[in-house]
């Protein structure tokens, strides 16, 4: 039992750190981290993605800071339309990602007027560190950008985009905040590679780093992990699961699930389950669902990019107010 408590707290540090310590740490949340994964990914698909599509993140100097619930230091970045316009997305990073590396997913939505507020989720980018809670804290961070947003800014209306860590925060804050999505007139939101659970994405985090050979270690330190996000952090992850939050006939804004179906860090059936449960229990057919023949995690924009731009911008206009 002591070695499956010290793996776990082993475990949750290097989750913590991003399996990679900073070698330099930079205001604006570009920092150099020596990443030894990332330095053999020469996929070229996974990198660079905003150069791709030509978005030069570099030039977007409106920078805020703010608090989030707990008082953890938030930073975020505005890019007004060249339009003016009272238009908003909000766009959620995934684990690992920062604010500016979010923006090749969102950046086509400004030819329908959008403004894009992005910020970096706690332990990522700039925004301050603390134990990264797989949507549970980072709902925190979110709500509290959104209400910056809507003090700081006149807000007609407003979308939301998530990928990954992003896009499961994105659908737990669906379930659990009518109040402010009233307040700020959310009318849609694009779930992009999310996972359904943080519990069961843990569980896949910890088994593909556990001994194969002992069937036990895995389980025991996956409990551990949950005991200490509870006690140390306050986080309790046990129940942080879609399926167990979502409740019948409770009416949402309507969401667009994004996959590929070669996705080997979160499960594409993750977003046909909750696409289907969600229709389901509203008695509905307004959310969608997308599931691209691609391989690689949150990058359907990339291999896809003409498709993907078509049939998103395509959604976004039909729940937008007219």
């Amino acid at each position: 039992m002591a070695e499956n408590s010290s793996f776990a707290r082993t475990m949750i540090n290097m989750l913590n750190s991003h399996y990679s310590p900073t070698v330099y740490r930079r205001e604006d949340g570009r920092d150099i981290r020596l990443n030894i994964i990332k330095m053999f990914n020469l996929n070229p698909v996974n990198f660079n993605s905003n150069k791709k599509l030509n978005i030069d993140y570099w030039k977007l100097t409106n920078n805020v800071t703010f608090a989030s619930k707990d008082g953890i230091k938030i930073a975020a970045s505005v890019c007004l339309n060249e339009k003016p316009s009272n238009k908003w997305i909000v766009a959620m990073h995934g684990y690992n990602s920062s604010r500016f590396e979010v923006l090749y997913l969102v950046w086509h939505y400004r030819e329908l007027g959008y403004n894009i507020i992005t910020f970096d989720f706690r332990n990522h980018g700039a925004s301050e560190n603390d134990a990264v809670t797989w949507g549970f804290k980072e709902k925190w961070d979110m709500i509290a950008t959104i209400e910056w947003l809507i003090s700081a800014y006149q807000v007609d209306e407003m979308g939301l985009i998530g990928t990954s860590m992003g896009g499961f925060t994105l659908n737990y804050f669906s379930l659990t905040e009518p109040e402010l999505i009233k307040k700020a007139n959310i009318r849609w939101g694009i779930s992009d590679s999310a996972y359904m659970s943080a519990p069961k994405q843990l569980e896949k985090i910890v088994y593909e780093n556990s001994p194969k050979i002992l069937k036990n270690f895995g389980k025991e330190t996956l409990k551990n992990m949950m005991k200490i996000y509870e006690k140390e952090y306050g986080a309790d992850l046990t129940n942080l699961d879609y399926l167990s939050m979502i409740k019948p006939k409770e009416k949402h804004f309507p969401i667009l699930y994004i996959h590929n179906r070669g996705d080997r860090i979160t499960n594409y059936l993750d977003s046909f389950r909750m696409w289907n449960t969600k229709n389901n229990l509203e008695e509905t057919t307004i959310n969608e669902l997308i599931i691209f023949d691609g391989t690689h995690h949150t990058k359907a924009m990339i291999e896809h990019t003409k498709e993907y731009k078509e049939k998103s911008l395509l959604f976004v206009r039909k729940h937008e107010k007219k």
